[in-house]
């Protein structure tokens, strides 16, 4: 330590011992000066509120709020020797303060003297090297100008001093963390489970703040799995280590770990339950059906086993969707038009009955193991649903859904097996008794329920032409914008608007056909879009329905016609709001069923070049890195 440095140190240790200062008079009330102060302050009009702090701490030398205003005053305008003055000034009132020597140290430090800070800082700590405290305060001002590793060093001598390694767990590992140190963090929140393992969520929530990281996750994992061998039969360490495989998504090695934790618990599979249920949400379907398999076949006593089995039987059904021909590229309808039923999920298709059988004796066998039951009911609606989606099965569909119907239990699902049903008259071709279907609903729907109902049967009225009976009953629905619902009412309204006045004609035979493509009759529907295309040019729905010729020829297995209809979209008809979604469509096509890699990059870096501001730009750079490999 140089002589300066030496020479200040001393006069504060001077000060801290002298007398303290006479007080001037009080003044009656300093409130209203010490809010116009604050004021000031929270504005960043630091020397008018300077002004005001020095005339309170004169008028109430003893306030500390008065004082540590000043003191941010002074210290916010960089005039750290009057802040180093104001804070030896408080020692002499506020004798032996370790705050305030901590304090006079990181001003010493933002000034520009780091030796002098470090022996005011040591002077705080050996005061009493048994108290924690010190340390703490010492460690708080390191931590506020950044000294992250200085703070760390501190705390673990600490540690050390005061003979107990568990302490300061959560300042070291924030700080370990910020460094990024991710092992060194990780051990610390393992500290803390290791002493408080009902502390496990806390401990998630806050390794999930690197975990996000793939770095951050695998030192994490490194760790975990290090304790685990150390404590083989310690839950809260198989449970920090399979919620870190599910972050990362490694669901199997995720049911190893639920395999020994549902045994190290006596869950009797009740543990492998819940995982299973976790997995299906995820979508990790694989490792949801294996979970479920192994609740059902080695714990058949469990009071679970009928959900247990419901569920193998949802994730045989979801596996069943991955394995379908279609399956790699959405069918969806063009902007404007009511749904075909084939929202979000692909059009089913001949071969994909065998691979939805098994799902489907899973289901009928639950029906006929738990007659009566809610899983019965679920187990209906399922079968039902692959009927009408899977297999075209109209009449098993509604079968099935009167089924479920017929149960004396009140369900959700009766609400929805009777929509279903409207949807299969449809595809029938009878919107009579898809109509009086939606109508026997609405006395007793709710709100939601209600707006469901409304849009279904003004896509009846659209259907049969009727445009006006549509347009009222969908004004009802659009007010409620925060739904998917409402969006494509307020899509189906504007389609209908935009063509009802300019091409009646046009509009009826466009809806025609959309009743044909629901109907599954796919030729037919193409035939008659090809002639709407040719008889009404110049009409606004022109690109809708070229945009509906690319996904008939995609549902007929014609890939290079939907290519060359989606290519006219995009490249031919400038004024059309569906270029970049045709462009989009075609990196799709490539992608998906074509399943061409290179011109998929192509076309959806097509969208990056000709249409920078659209909506799908996102996307197409997603797509790009996925198929590039690319660490998104």
């Amino acid at each position: 330590m140089n002589a300066s440095i030496d020479k200040e140190i001393v006069l504060v240790l001077l000060m801290i011992g002298a007398s303290a200062l006479p007080l001037r008079a009080q003044e009656t009330d300093l409130s209203p000066r010490f809010r116009l102060a604050q004021n000031f302050e929270q504005a960043g009009e630091w020397e008018r509120a300077i002004a005001l702090y020095e005339q309170l701490l004169e008028a109430e030398p003893q306030n500390y709020m008065f004082f540590d205003g000043l003191r941010r005053g002074y210290t916010n305008l960089k005039k750290y020797d009057k802040a180093i003055d104001l804070v030896r000034q408080r020692l002499t009132i506020q004798k032996d303060d370790i705050n305030l020597l901590a304090i006079m140290g990181g001003l010493y430090y933002q000034s520009g003297s780091a030796q002098a800070a470090d022996s005011l800082w040591n002077i705080v700590i050996e005061g009493d090297r048994k108290n924690s405290v010190r340390y703490r305060l010492v460690a708080s001002q390191m931590i506020e100008f950044r000294l992250y590793e200085k703070a760390i060093r501190i705390y673990l001598a600490a540690r050390i001093a005061t003979e107990n390694m568990d302490q300061f767990v959560e300042e070291l590992a924030l700080l370990y963390a910020a460094l990024q140190q991710y092992e060194e963090a990780t051990h610390e929140y393992v500290r803390m489970l290791r002493s408080k393992p009902q502390q496990l969520s806390y401990v998630q929530a806050r390794i999930a703040a690197f975990t996000g990281r793939e770095e951050g996750r695998k030192a994490a994992i490194k760790v975990a799995r290090q304790e685990v061998r150390r404590s083989p039969n310690d839950l809260s360490f198989h449970a920090l280590l399979a919620w870190l495989y599910i972050e990362g998504k490694e669901f199997d090695s995720a049911l190893s770990e639920y395999r020994i934790i549902d045994r190290l618990s006596n869950a009797d599979g009740g543990e492998l339950f819940q995982f299973a249920q976790r997995a299906m949400q995820e979508q990790a379907y694989p490792a949801a059906a294996r979970a479920f398999r192994e609740v059902v076949d080695e714990h058949p006593e469990h009071r679970m086993i009928p959900y247990a089995r419901f569920g193998f039987a949802r994730a045989v059904e979801e596996l069943s969707i991955g394995s379908d021909t279609l399956t790699g590229i959405r069918i969806e309808r063009p902007t404007g038009l009511p749904q075909t039923g084939m929202k979000d999920r692909a059009e089913p298709v001949s071969e994909t009955r065998p691979s939805f059988q098994g799902a489907m004796s899973l289901y009928e066998a639950l029906v006929s193991d738990y007659p009566s039951s809610d899983v019965a009911m679920q187990a209906f609606y399922r079968i039902g649903t692959i009927r009408y989606q899977r297999f075209f099965d109209l009449d098993g569909a509604l079968s099935a859904f009167d089924g479920l119907r017929a149960f004396p239990l009140s369900s959700p699902l009766q609400f929805e097996a009777t929509v279903s049903s409207g949807e299969v008259y449809t595809a029938k071709g009878d919107l009579l008794k898809a109509r009086r279907e939606y109508l026997s609903l609405l006395p007793t729907a709710r709100e939601q329920q209600r707006d469901q109902i409304l849009f279904r049967l003004a896509e009846l009225d659209y259907f049969e032409a009727g445009f006006d009976t549509a347009l009222a009953r969908l004004k009802g629905i659009t007010s409620n914008v925060n739904t998917d619902l409402a969006n494509d009412a307020l899509q189906l309204q504007y389609f209908i608007q935009e063509n009802k006045a300019s091409a009646h004609v046009a509009l009826s035979e466009f809806a025609a056909a959309d009743l044909l493509m629901r109907q599954h009759k796919y030729s037919e529907s193409l035939s008659r879009f090809i002639e709407i295309t040719r008889a009404y040019p110049p009409a606004l729905l022109l690109d809708d329905g070229m945009m509906r010729l690319s996904e008939l020829h995609l549902l007929l297995h014609q890939a290079g016609a939907a290519l060359e209809v989606l290519r006219q979209v995009a490249n031919e008809m400038p004024s059309s709001i569906l270029r970049d979604k045709a462009q989009l469509r075609i990196g799709e096509v490539y992608e998906k069923v074509l399943k061409n890699d290179a011109k998929a990059i192509e076309a959806y870096e097509g969208i990056l070049i000709k249409y920078p501001s659209s909506l799908y730009v996102e996307e197409a750079r997603k797509r790009i890195r996925l198929l590039r490999g690319d660490t998104i």
